[in-house]
């Protein structure tokens, strides 16, 4: 009975980008490629601070190939 349910920090899309003072489109990218946790109510998408909050902090992984870019240039596999 004493069990607590904590239920996660939802905002819009629209909120969570000022927020962050980004674009909505980006944090949308962010939802559409599972960076961060979502969940569509009705016609607005409510995005889990909490989710998009670690993402901030652990910051965007880079992909094994481009830690070979050299002046922003990168090698393509032959």
């Amino acid at each position: 009975m004493g069990d607590l349910i904590r239920y996660p920090v939802m905002k819009t899309v629209k909120d969570a980008a000022a927020i962050y003072g980004l674009p909505p489109t980006y944090i949308r990218s962010l939802c559409r490629t599972g960076k961060v946790r979502y969940v569509v109510a009705g016609h607005r998408w409510l995005v889990n601070m909490n989710s998009l909050a670690r993402y901030f902090e652990a910051g965007d992984p880079v992909p094994a190939e481009q830690d070979e870019a050299v002046g922003g240039i990168h090698r393509v596999a032959k």
